[in-house]
């Protein structure tokens, strides 16, 4: 799995996934996210662009939920947006759809985020 910073507005962060979604050959005592952004990631809204995501196994949800809960703890948001087809179907086959913020492309995740919402 890697992580790549797409690009940095404000509160928010695009992030890239590519490879395998996966906690194999992950040091249990580094976490992706924080290792990208530093210790106040969690406070932040990351948007997590999965188009070139190959494949996410039990352990890469694993790792989506825990990030999903660290958000909600440090009030920050995670939205994944542009899942290809064999990773929208783990989501939905494991109820993750109802868990995540999901969006269909990046225009859908900043309004999601309200990122482009008008005051």
């Amino acid at each position: 799995m890697n992580l790549q910073i797409i690009s940095t507005k404000d509160s928010h962060v695009h992030i890239a996934v590519s490879g395998k979604v996966s906690q194999d050959g992950i040091p249990r005592d580094k976490e992706p996210i924080s290792s990208l952004l530093g210790p106040d990631a969690y406070t932040l809204t990351v948007l997590l662009d999965l188009k070139d995501t190959e494949v996410i196994d039990s352990s890469g949800i694993g790792w989506l939920l825990v990030c999903h809960k660290r958000f909600a703890e440090k009030g920050g948001r995670m939205i994944c947006y542009s899942a290809p087809p064999a990773v929208a179907n783990v989501f939905k086959l494991m109820r993750m759809d109802l868990v995540f913020d999901n969006a269909a492309n990046a225009a859908e995740a900043e309004k999601l985020a309200g990122v482009n919402a008008e005051t």
